[in-house]
């Protein structure tokens, strides 16, 4: 079976000691070795910010491998898979704000097509250390609001994801510009018809593959569709629709005992024959010898 999505509520309740957790939508920890989900791949119904002050550790984000260390910050989205590993003498913070919260501050990063883009194309990166001396004052604020509670908590903590988010946003687009390809017409429509699309996908992959079914859904044709997603991300639809499906089949083979007949049925391919011709012309190799490497 596919793996499944943790909320922040399952995950202060599994032995967390050194969190706080406010309305089972926002956690904050500066122990983030503590996290015992971490240390084997897991989805999170959560957008998840760390942010490492020193020492280092090995972040797998959607089965990239990232070196983290001193003064870099690790986005991972929600139902995004993360895994955090090796670490040494760590000491980051981390953030995680649930999808419903978000969106009640306007907040949905996956939204925000261009940020959502940078980060896919890399997870983890360096700032300078005035940059991440700058973040630590909105964790302090946020874990203290948490602790002593108000009547005036809500909308200062509100506030205060709002600046930090902002504050994240701003500091990504500074380091890691995202390469893009030409210029295209009417940007701001094929940045929302692209927003749209990624959210059918993200809830239909392990079910449909063919960008009809996509297409129909937002009323398009297939042709319009892969246009529009090529022309703003330089990916066609069809692409994207197979990175998530390789993803979750990745995911399945190395962290999972199902059978490849199990995967193959849970990811609704006609048989066992039909998934592995499919993965191996994306992959390069076949299911089972994916299996035996990992």
């Amino acid at each position: 079976m596919e793996l499944p999505s943790i909320t922040i509520q399952q995950l202060s309740n599994s032995g967390l000691e050194f969190g706080f957790c406010h309305q089972d939508n926002l956690l904050v920890t500066d122990q983030v070795e503590a996290i015992e989900r971490f240390r084997q791949p897991c989805r999170i119904c959560a957008i998840t910010i760390l942010v490492c002050i020193s020492g280092e550790a090995e972040c797998i984000i959607n089965l990239n491998h990232y070196h983290v260390e001193k003064d870099m910050i690790v986005v991972a989205f929600p139902d995004d898979i993360i895994q955090v590993k090796d670490a040494q003498h760590l000491d980051a913070y981390a953030v995680l704000i649930s999808s419903t919260l978000l969106n009640d501050l306007g907040l949905d990063y996956s939204r925000r097509s261009d940020f959502y883009l940078r980060i896919r194309q890399n997870a983890a990166y360096q700032v300078p250390y005035h940059e991440i001396a700058s973040l630590r004052p909105y964790f302090t604020l946020l874990r203290d609001n948490i602790q002593n509670q108000f009547n005036e908590t809500p909308e200062i903590i509100k506030g205060l994801l709002r600046a930090f988010s902002y504050s994240i946003i701003s500091k990504t687009y500074q380091s890691q510009p995202y390469h893009e390809e030409e210029p295209v017409a009417n940007p701001s429509r094929n940045k929302q018809l692209f927003n749209s699309f990624m959210e059918l996908v993200k809830q239909y992959h392990t079910r449909y593959r063919g960008v009809k079914f996509y297409a129909d859904k937002l009323c398009l044709t297939p042709n319009y569709l892969s246009g529009v997603v090529k022309d703003y991300t330089g990916k066609t639809a069809t692409e994207w629709v197979n990175e998530f499906v390789i993803l979750e089949a990745k995911i399945m083979l190395t962290d999972s005992e199902l059978s490849i007949q199990e995967i193959a049925y849970q990811l609704h391919f006609t048989d066992q024959s039909a998934f592995g011709k499919y993965f191996k012309q994306l992959v390069g190799i076949s299911p089972k010898l994916y299996r035996s490497k990992k």
